[in-house]
């Protein structure tokens, strides 16, 4: 069977000669999405609200966001189960950090709150929570405005990533995670932090659920600080 355009059957267009062609390039789309996983995820739907407080979440599509209003101790947060990132067995909610690794997101933190902590964290645990990674993990912590990259292999890794965020500005953050090696934070495109130690960084299946957790927390601050996550995505190789 051949390929038409105009109606006009083209031979160098054949579907043998395509499928050569496109298998014969590793940069093509095809041959990029046949071996890795990839998921846009969704913001709108999927997701577990968890308050505490007078914190409160947001949904809509391409975005989402947790915010504390102005009662201390107030907690917003949302998580997603992630499904189907394991190569092989029966635990359909586990990541395989044997894998290489890319979570992508925009991100932006509204009004600056001196105690408020936010997060955004593809986690595992049987029970999600705000707060550290525990388990294996990798994430993005925001003190304030000033971004801090974290991890967790046998032992919580913290990487200072010199960033202050502006208010109400978009950011893209990219984490790269490369099995048994390193971790990589990026903020706009430009390298912002490296972790190399080996106990900081996740390996093997997890053994729990994993989740995509978007919380923020204001502690003793009288301040709605919010937080906003917009397009996520997940890529892995399979």
């Amino acid at each position: 069977m051949a390929i038409y355009k105009q109606g006009v059957e083209d031979p160098k267009y054949t579907d043998a000669e395509a499928i050569a062609a496109i298998e014969g390039n590793p940069e093509t789309l095809a041959v990029l999405l046949k071996g890795i996983n990839l998921l846009h995820i969704p913001t709108n739907t999927g997701w577990t609200e968890s308050n505490a407080e007078s914190g409160a979440t947001e949904q809509k599509l391409s975005y989402n966001a947790v915010r504390t209003d102005v009662t201390p101790n107030s907690r917003g947060m949302l998580y997603a189960t992630i499904w189907g990132f394991q190569s092989e067995g029966e635990n359909l909610m586990a990541i395989n950090y044997d894998k290489k690794l890319y979570l992508i997101f925009n991100y932006s933190r509204g009004v600056s709150a001196p105690h408020a902590v936010a997060r955004l964290q593809l986690k595992e645990d049987d029970f999600i929570e705000e707060g550290a990674l525990e388990i294996k993990g990798i994430g993005l912590r925001v003190d304030n405005l000033d971004l801090v990259g974290e991890s967790y292999g046998t032992e919580l890794g913290e990487v200072d990533l010199a960033t202050t965020l502006t208010s109400d500005l978009q950011y893209r953050i990219v984490i790269i995670h490369y099995p048994a090696s390193k971790i990589e934070w990026y903020v706009n495109g430009t390298l912002k932090g490296t972790q190399s130690t080996l106990a900081k960084i996740p390996s093997g299946m997890a053994e729990l659920e994993s989740a995509i957790v978007h919380s923020i927390v204001n502690n003793e601050d009288e301040i709605n600080a919010w937080s906003e996550l917009m397009q996520p995505k997940l890529w892995q190789e399979r």
